[in-house]
């Protein structure tokens, strides 16, 4: 009797890096057009019309096919690059989360501040916890020994504004119901976001 057949096959179609040459998933990536200007504008909706050039979501593999000028090649034209792409594409992502986190708090599914959010933990409720980047020491520790799945994104200023404060350490999402999927989308967007930042070449 034969083995049964495990490989399972891939949930869509696959994109290759310009940069790497390699394959991925279309959320492991980031989708590059041509602009009316010649220039390679980031298309993290993947909405955009024109011919995509796929870029692996990391700084270092963005920054190579800068370097290399690699967008001309795949495009077959010359392909503009400003020298500020990276940190352009690195200020999106962060954007599209905090969009993501903002329309959280609007719908009453998100809250800000330790006590706040040690309360919506006690409750049951939080599926979610998101820190910023200056969170450390006890607080930390006592978060991350709930065992909810916790995520870095920004800063305290930037997390701060979504609350209409100046700043924000800590923030709690509720657990994703029939209203939205906040949880998912926040948290995938945050580890894209993170792991751009974090691969660099630098």
């Amino acid at each position: 009797m034969s083995e049964p057949h495990l490989t399972v096959p891939p949930a869509g179609p696959m994109r290759t890096c310009i940069a790497t040459g390699e394959e991925g998933a279309p959320e492991k990536m980031i989708r590059f057009v041509v602009g009316p200007e010649g220039d390679a504008v980031p298309d993290l909706a993947r909405q955009l019309p024109g011919r995509g050039m796929w870029v692996r979501a990391e700084r270092a593999a963005l920054e190579r096919a800068i370097e290399k000028k690699l967008f001309s090649k795949a495009a077959r034209a010359p392909v503009k690059t400003s020298p500020d792409l990276a940190d352009r594409v690195e200020r999106l992502l962060l954007d599209r989360v905090l969009a993501d986190l903002g329309r959280a708090r609007r719908a009453g599914r998100a809250v800000a501040g330790f006590v706040k959010v040690e309360q919506m933990i006690g409750r049951g409720q939080a599926g979610l916890i998101v820190v910023a980047d200056e969170a450390d020491g006890d607080g930390l520790q006592k978060l991350r020994a709930t065992g909810l799945r916790l995520e870095r994104l920004g800063d305290a200023a930037a997390l701060g504004g979504i609350f209409g404060r100046e700043q924000a350490v800590y923030v709690a999402i509720a657990r994703d119901d029939a209203g939205g999927a906040f949880i998912e989308r926040i948290s995938a967007g945050a580890s894209r976001w993170r792991g751009f930042r974090l691969n660099s070449a630098g």
